[in-house]
């Protein structure tokens, strides 16, 4: 049996060995608790009840600023008080080890059905286990690996839509209760959703506790796909929401896949979930290689990159030929015209960047986290500061190159120009009546990039959030 103390422990040890994130504002907040607070005063609010937790602290929950990758629609990702952070995390822990009596390695896995989630919990692991087997990346790298086992067959690519927003609180309590009954724990995560008023099931950066939950909520639709895995000789390989059903053949079976479609379409009805057709997909073999060569190695932290193959070729190619600076040139004249025009912006990175109209995001994170734009030339690399204009067609990522080029033309004293350029980004930002969200992109990523908390452009991220700058000021300063 698994005591309390040891999910208290384990805790404390998961969350710290995830929060090693430098530019990322829950775990910079997560680290300043640990640091402030220390493992032992910790645990001891890990053992309040929901009710003295919560009127003891405040949840200064606010949504994050972070787009999805076609750099038009905003996700749905908060920001929460660290301790809020650690206490929900407990609170599934709890219910993974005491209340559904699971012990060891936390795997929803069954015969034929290999699932993955962000994650991979053990009661046994150490902190430099969690480091080493428990991170996100880790556990997609064991998905990864199951999808390259089955290269040469014919799959069927399903993804469910909006997958956390669509797993309402209400329905995820109701299947909580109806799997472990109506135990204390359940009322405790309703009262600690309802308080931080959350309608569906969270987007916090890096949390197991949601991915785990998102698992459990899938019970009753697994059931119903291992009858239908083993009726119809199938594979299922899933991480998350991201589904992937193996034909044990090459040639694809449009008839056969339909009706998979159908019957998986109507189990996640039952579970008020439904298909994202966009991303459904029927692969030939040759087709399911190439994507399976294409998939992202890491979620969520945008300091990783994809390093597959295909990736990185297309990235130092881009470099090499000179195409990077092509683009920036054109985005340039585009902004100079046409101000930010999205939908241009999408056919030149299309054009530019992406294998096959797709992937543009992971060239562009392979190309600024890897450094391969070291390779270019000094009349290059002076290029791409000459002109800012160009990151506000993708603030998140090309604020961050731009300032990387800077500091290192700067520190290797190639430009001295007492940083009039990076000034003229301030100048801008500044002189902004109205202050969009993709201002607000580019003022954030300066902030991190420079790590300084000036003061002035604060004040103008609040005007759109004032309370992300609470959260910047009590938590991350």
């Amino acid at each position: 049996m698994v005591s309390e103390q040891q999910i208290k422990e384990l805790t404390y040890s998961y969350v710290f060995a995830i929060s090693d994130q430098k530019y990322n504002p829950q775990m910079i907040a997560n680290m300043n608790l640990f640091k402030k607070l220390g493992k032992d005063k910790i645990i001891e609010i890990l053992s309040f009840p929901i009710e003295k937790f919560c009127n003891k602290y405040d949840p200064h929950k606010v949504r994050d600023f972070v787009y999805k990758n076609d750099y038009f629609t905003p996700r749905n990702v908060f920001l929460i008080n660290p301790i809020y952070y650690i206490y929900y995390t407990y609170l599934v822990f709890k219910i993974i080890y005491k209340d559904l009596g699971k012990s060891g390695e936390i795997n929803f896995s069954d015969g034929n059905m290999k699932v993955f989630y962000s994650g991979l919990l053990d009661i046994r692991f150490s902190q430099p286990d969690i480091i080493k087997k428990g991170k996100y990346k880790n556990s997609y790298k064991l998905f990864q690996k199951e999808r390259e086992k089955y290269l040469g067959k014919s799959v069927l690519t399903v993804d469910v839509q909006d997958f956390f927003n669509s797993i309402s609180i209400s329905n995820l309590t109701k299947k909580l209760k109806s799997i472990i009954g109506q135990k204390k724990i359940v009322e405790d995560l309703e009262y600690f959703f309802k308080y931080c008023d959350l309608e569906s099931l969270p987007q916090f950066h890096s949390s197991i506790a949601s991915s785990i939950l998102s698992q459990i909520y899938l019970t009753n639709f697994d059931a119903k796909v291992k009858e239908l895995l083993v009726r119809e000789k199938l594979q299922l390989i899933r991480y998350v929401d991201d589904m992937y059903i193996i034909h044990d053949g090459k040639n694809i079976d449009r008839k056969k896949n339909n009706s998979i479609l159908n019957e998986l379409s109507y189990y996640l009805w039952k579970d008020k979930l439904v298909l994202n057709t966009s991303k459904t997909k029927m692969l030939s073999p040759d087709e399911y290689k190439h994507i399976t060569e294409l998939k992202e190695t890491n979620y969520e932290d945008s300091i990783k990159f994809s390093s597959e193959k295909l990736i990185e070729d297309k990235a130092l190619d881009v470099i090499e030929s000179g195409t990077l600076n092509i683009l920036i040139d054109e985005l340039c004249e585009i902004e100079k015209n046409d101000g930010i025009d999205l939908e241009k912006y999408k056919l030149l990175s299309n054009k530019y960047l992406s294998i096959e109209n797709d992937n543009v995001s992971k060239v562009i994170k392979n190309i600024i986290y890897s450094k391969k734009w070291i390779n270019l030339d000094v009349e290059s690399l002076k290029k791409i500061i000459l002109n800012w204009e160009y990151i506000l067609f993708n603030p998140s990522e090309f604020t961050v190159l731009y300032i990387l080029v800077y500091k290192y033309l700067e520190e290797n004293k190639l430009i001295i120009d007492e940083r009039s350029k990076m000034k003229q980004i301030l100048n801008y930002l500044f002189k902004n009546d109205v202050f969009t969200l993709r201002d607000t992109l580019v003022a954030v990523s300066y902030l991190f990039q420079n790590k300084i908390m000036h003061q002035d452009l604060l004040k103008k991220i609040s005007l759109v959030n004032p309370d992300y700058i609470k959260y910047l000021e009590t938590f991350v300063k």
